[in-house]
């Protein structure tokens, strides 16, 4: 009898002492595992921070883990989750049991002076054992930030140019079509332009259109979007504005224009056209109307604001 418990005994210290030695050499390989890895890597257990390598104490200024750990014991505290779809997954302590393997959350992590932007990526190791890596994604977005300015600017004066003034001005007319709230564009263009060019050369007819958009730009209020149109004309789009305000602010633009000591040139003058948006007006409709508009100034002896009619 007392043979069976001993040697019962010995097999459930042998079995534990088999389950604790390969935990041990488990741990290690997963130490060993994220160390390898270039990329921020974390092992948690659901709710702690149990190790993180060392690119992720580098990058938090970390010396060791209990540096680390001083700090916080919980993942949750270091990052904060950018919601795209108003869902959330970091809001409790076991949030990583809430993140399923192929579907990565955007956080952010801060440091002094500079937020970086990651990926994150949450796989199950077993029952008690979670890896979290972070792929830093803040070169890419920078980089495609900078590729969508470049496709949204013009080249020479770094205004809007004309696509990206008519995809603002699809969206504005979506808004004012559901939410009934106004809003105009003005078109304008220098007057007698051409003239500058056969007078002074196209190099002085860049620099008239380059002072001209950082003049106007600088004149504007903060919700007012200023695109280059085409050769001289801009043309200004102005949300939550009735034509009676849009016109006072492009008669303020035109006085402003006649005052302001151009390059070589000195003195220059513009004509603008004001347009409203009406219900079921289409783009080119509230366009047409502005260009009408310009029209009328021009013809009325130029360096005017016109209202568009109807």
């Amino acid at each position: 009898m007392y043979l069976c418990i001993l040697l019962f005994a010995l097999t459930l210290l042998l079995l534990l002492l088999f389950y604790y030695y390969h935990k041990i050499s488990f741990d290690q390989h997963l130490r060993t595992f994220i160390e390898f890895n270039n990329d921020i890597a974390v092992i948690t257990d659901r709710m702690h921070i149990l190790v993180m390598n060392q690119t992720g104490l580098r990058f938090l200024g970390q010396k060791d883990m209990n540096a680390l750990l001083s700090k916080t014991r919980y993942l949750s505290k270091l990052i904060k989750e950018e919601s795209t779809e108003g869902n959330r997954y970091i809001t409790s302590k076991t949030w990583v049991t809430k993140i399923e393997r192929d579907h990565p959350i955007k956080v952010t992590i801060s440091r002094p002076a500079i937020t970086h932007t990651f990926m994150m990526y949450v796989s199950k190791i077993n029952s008690h054992r979670y890896l979290i890596t972070f792929q830093n994604i803040s070169k890419v977005l920078a980089e495609k930030n900078v590729m969508t300015q470049i496709a949204e600017k013009d080249e020479l004066t770094q205004i809007y140019n004309r696509k990206k003034f008519n995809s603002m001005l699809s969206l504005a007319i979506r808004e004012a079509t559901v939410y009934a709230t106004p809003f105009t564009i003005t078109l304008f263009d220098i007057d007698h332009f051409k003239s500058v060019n056969d007078t002074y050369g196209h190099n002085v007819g860049d620099k008239v259109l380059i002072q001209m958009s950082a003049l106007v730009r600088n004149l504007l209020r903060g919700d007012d979007l200023l695109a280059r149109w085409g050769g001289e004309e801009f043309i200004i789009l102005s949300p939550s504005t009735r034509e009676n305000d849009a016109y006072e602010l492009a008669n303020r633009l035109r006085r402003e224009i006649e005052l302001f000591p151009f390059t070589d040139v000195k003195k220059m003058t513009c004509s603008f056209g004001v347009a409203e948006f009406s219900k079921n007006d289409t783009a080119a409709e509230l366009i047409q109307k502005a260009d009408k508009a310009l029209y009328k100034a021009k013809v009325s002896g130029r360096n005017k604001v016109s209202i568009a009619e109807g």
